[in-house]
């Protein structure tokens, strides 16, 4: 008789529908960690010792989301995306060189965590509907991290 159920207790079908958001967030995270790091190494002017403190606390932070987000399809019984050239077919992120302008930089970063916010939302619906609570949770916690560094942020550009 076939499985119908993985390791974790959920049904196969179900994953189904997570998977493929949950490698698109992989995906778009990874190229965001690659555009903190060039923020970090190429910021300049007044607001560098500020922002390179900043933008090296949130590649650090996005490292143990990538983790989280690649070890949790690896636990629903699936395969991560692990390649650049997957993840710049599947992400909607786009990359960013060689920006040393403070503006350019931070309003990048609160762009794209307002759309890692959207994402969350959508993987949280997908999650619910497939009976994925750990998937919900990480898609929760996600979203009030990302919250929270919006309004911090949008407070320090005004």
């Amino acid at each position: 008789m076939e499985a119908t159920k993985n390791n974790v207790g959920l049904e196969l079908t179900a994953v189904d529908t997570v998977i493929p958001k949950l490698n698109e967030l992989l995906a778009n995270y990874q190229v965001f960690y690659t555009n903190l790091r060039g923020f970090h190494w190429n910021i300049q002017g007044d607001k560098f010792y500020e922002l390179h403190e900043l933008y090296e606390d949130y590649y650090n932070q996005f490292a143990e989301k990538i983790d989280e987000v690649a070890e949790r399809i690896v636990m629903l019984g699936k395969v991560p995306a692990n390649t650049f050239t997957e993840y710049l077919k599947i992400a909607k992120v786009k990359e960013i060189s060689g920006v040393s302008d403070w503006q350019i930089g931070v309003n990048n970063v609160l762009e794209t965590l307002q759309f890692f916010v959207s994402e969350l939302r959508e993987l949280h619906a997908i999650a619910i509907k497939a009976g994925d609570h750990a998937t919900v949770s990480l898609a929760n916690h996600g979203i009030k991290d990302f919250e929270k560094k919006i309004w911090m942020l949008s407070a320090y550009l005004k």
